[in-house]
């Protein structure tokens, strides 16, 4: 569930369909995908690190290009490639929040929580940044500093989501009337989540 709601958030300027590598690079990763020899194949990765690594540093100041093409990995779940591409460009806020969404999504989440930062830096206001830096500290076991990225996530935007989150965390730390408290009040908001309504009843029968 967490996984569907950060995806929502990481393509925030909407969707873009077209392949956005460069032939050279769609051409060796076709190869590398179709040869079975072991040694060749090893050949061929080298020297497709090598031309991706210096393609990269060549788009890196452009803002745009990197993040469409981080955003071509991130689709196909390559979030580790992804995350290199993105962070090849850190004076952008959402390539700085591309960059730690991924990291979040493979567990790096020390990366995950400076990346978030140095969005936030860029762009106080962005809220899915607050959002995603609050689940990195949540599965760090850092409760007390994820309730306040959530609590600052739904400063800016209401919805079930962050009530679900929160009374999660507060599940996490064992705080089950707290939890409950903050699952009544998201009910009363949002009568028709049926998340909020199943843990909201889950907390009843421990």
């Amino acid at each position: 569930m967490i996984k569907k709601i950060l995806l929502m958030f990481a393509l925030l300027i909407g969707f873009i369909y077209a392949d956005q590598r460069p032939p050279a690079i769609q051409n060796y990763e076709n190869l590398i995908a179709g040869q079975r020899d072991r040694d060749k194949a090893a050949v061929l990765i080298r020297e497709y690190e090598n031309y991706f690594r210096n393609y990269l540093n060549s788009i890196s100041e452009d803002e745009s290009g990197v993040f469409y093409l981080g955003d071509q990995y991130f689709k196909i779940r390559k979030y580790e490639r992804a995350a290199q591409i993105f962070s090849a460009n850190r004076k952008s806020a959402r390539n700085l929040f591309g960059a730690a969404t991924c990291y979040r999504f493979i567990g790096e989440y020390e990366k995950a929580i400076d990346f978030y930062s140095g969005a936030l830096i860029i762009n106080p206001g962005m809220s899915e940044a607050y959002l995603g830096r609050g689940l990195a500290y949540r599965d760090l076991g850092r409760y007390d500093r994820a309730k306040q990225d959530i609590e600052m996530y739904m400063q800016y935007e209401k919805s079930a989501s962050g009530y679900i989150l929160l009374g999660d965390i507060y599940l996490a730390e064992k705080d089950v009337e707290r939890a409950r408290s903050i699952l009544q009040e998201g009910r009363r908001l949002y009568p028709d989540s049926k998340m909020i309504n199943d843990i909201l009843k889950s907390t009843y029968q421990n």
